[in-house]
């Protein structure tokens, strides 16, 4: 909810649980004595009152910061998150983990949910982990941290995407298949997602995630293509948004949704 509210805090979470958004999307990082905090950037320049690289720096420190948008808040641990999280059960996490981690991150989340809540059968329901490059998928299933949860590709590129897609079919183990990919959303206007992928995506099962959409003609594209979530600073708005596109869809008697057929804009449009 980065539209209204300081992204990446407690103030930012409540008020997407208000507005009833099925997922929260968000991002850790580790600090140098390995505790897990919630933080898009490597460094917190950006969004609070100090400019500090979060690898290079102790919790003891970080935990002093102030948000620049609201001083009332301060940086949330993956801990932090958690226990929002079983105290707001109506909504799933999504953790975009930075692969400017290293990849014991992973071993520590998984460590934090088992402290925050020893059953490993209400994570696999509450939680989506996102990686970005195939290493980090392979060593997530090496370790058997990935078992039976859902796991997404995050990149920017459809090449790494076939490689996660490519990699979870020839695996061929439903305990550690690809939940699905979560691309740019200009990414899905080429021919190569809409003629290529697609028939890949449907016949396995591998859901598609679009980021970061907030503009209402952007979300008239997504009514023709088999996508599952958008990714959106302002739920509200884009819930409105989605609405209004449906109704243009309904059949007659809407008993059925129609999707029209797909026609990307031009390239030389603003």
């Amino acid at each position: 909810f980065k539209g209204l509210y300081p992204e990446n805090t407690l103030l930012a979470f409540n008020k997407a649980y208000e507005a009833e958004v099925d997922i929260i999307e968000t991002d850790l990082q580790m600090t140098l004595d390995g505790v897990i905090v919630v933080n898009h950037d490597f460094n917190t320049g950006r969004t609070w009152d100090d400019d500090m690289i979060i690898s290079e720096s102790n919790w003891e420190d970080l935990q002093k910061l102030r948000n620049k948008e609201d001083p009332s808040l301060s940086m949330m641990t993956l801990a932090d998150l958690l226990e929002w999280s079983i105290e707001h059960p109506d909504c799933q996490l999504m953790l975009d983990i930075k692969f400017t981690n290293d990849k014991l991150i992973l071993l520590r989340t998984y460590s934090e949910l088992l402290k925050c809540k020893d059953d490993l059968a209400y994570w696999r329901s509450k939680l989506i982990w996102g990686v970005w490059l195939l290493d980090w998928f392979e060593y997530g299933i090496s370790t058997g941290i990935f078992k039976d949860f859902k796991v997404i590709a995050i990149t920017m590129s459809l090449d790494v995407a076939d490689q996660f897609i490519n990699h979870s079919i020839k695996l061929n183990n439903p305990k550690f298949q690809l939940y699905g990919i979560s691309v740019h959303y200009i990414s899905t206007w080429t021919e190569r997602f809409r003629k290529t992928m697609i028939p890949t995506l449907n016949e396995n099962d591998v859901k598609v995630f679009l980021w970061t959409i907030n503009k209402k003609v952007d979300f008239k594209y997504t009514i023709g293509l088999p996508i599952y979530g958008t990714v959106t600073d302002n739920p509200v708005l884009t819930r409105k948004y989605l609405i209004e596109a449906q109704k243009l869809i309904k059949d007659k008697d809407e008993s059925k949704v129609l999707l029209p057929k797909f026609v990307p804009p031009l390239w030389n449009t603003r």
